[in-house]
């Protein structure tokens, strides 16, 4: 083998162990990581605990893994497609919350009521969301909101008033209030400098 083809072939090992050693969520489903000790195979983002480098071998695919006599790891399931497994399902619950929130469930209701639609505590609801999309379920709204707003100012001619309750406020006073703490001007300033305003 030359030398060129070694480097080649050990330097998807030095970033493999660096996404094993800090669980990069980028490499899962594209490597998977046996130990030869326990003779299990994991998918990098495993919350077990992380094996010796010595310890490791690197399979491009779970079929190669069990080839060589390695079996499935029980707590990050790697039979499993990426987003399936018990492991995703905080990413799972965050993604479906993003979802609920995007459709207006925030829109007059509490982040209660929604985490009581979903069966969920609301702490469970909060903590998902801000671990996987870093912002709280109000805030995101709130976000949402004003984005659907600035839209309505810049392509329609409809009365601020329209503009606040269909975007989802439940009061013009609000309506301003957010506008301006966001944007630093009301909504009728935004709109004239808007370019399609």
């Amino acid at each position: 083998m030359s030398a060129s083809a070694t480097i080649a072939a050990e330097a998807p090992n030095a970033a493999w162990h660096q996404a094993v050693d800090t669980r990069d969520p980028a490499f899962d489903g594209v490597f998977f990581v046996a130990i030869t000790s326990t003779r299990i195979y994991c998918r990098p983002v495993c919350p077990s605990r992380i094996a010796r480098r010595e310890n490791r071998r690197f399979f491009r695919s779970r079929v190669g893994a069990e080839e060589s006599g390695y079996r499935p790891c029980r707590r990050c399931r790697p039979e499993l497609a990426p987003g399936e497994t018990p492991l995703d399902a905080v990413s799972r619950l965050a993604h479906r919350v993003v979802e609920q929130i995007s459709a207006g469930a925030l829109n007059g209701r509490s982040v209660k009521a929604l985490a009581d639609e979903l069966g969920l505590s609301e702490r469970h609801v909060r903590r998902a969301l801000e671990r996987e999309v870093g912002v709280s379920p109000s805030s995101l709204a709130l976000e949402q909101r004003l984005r659907t707003a600035t839209r309505m100012l810049a392509g329609t001619r409809a009365p601020i008033t329209h503009v606040a309750y269909a975007s989802g406020f439940q009061s013009l006073r609000r309506f301003n209030a957010a506008f301006r703490e966001h944007f630093q001007m009301s909504p009728s300033e935004w709109r004239r400098q808007s370019p399609r305003g």
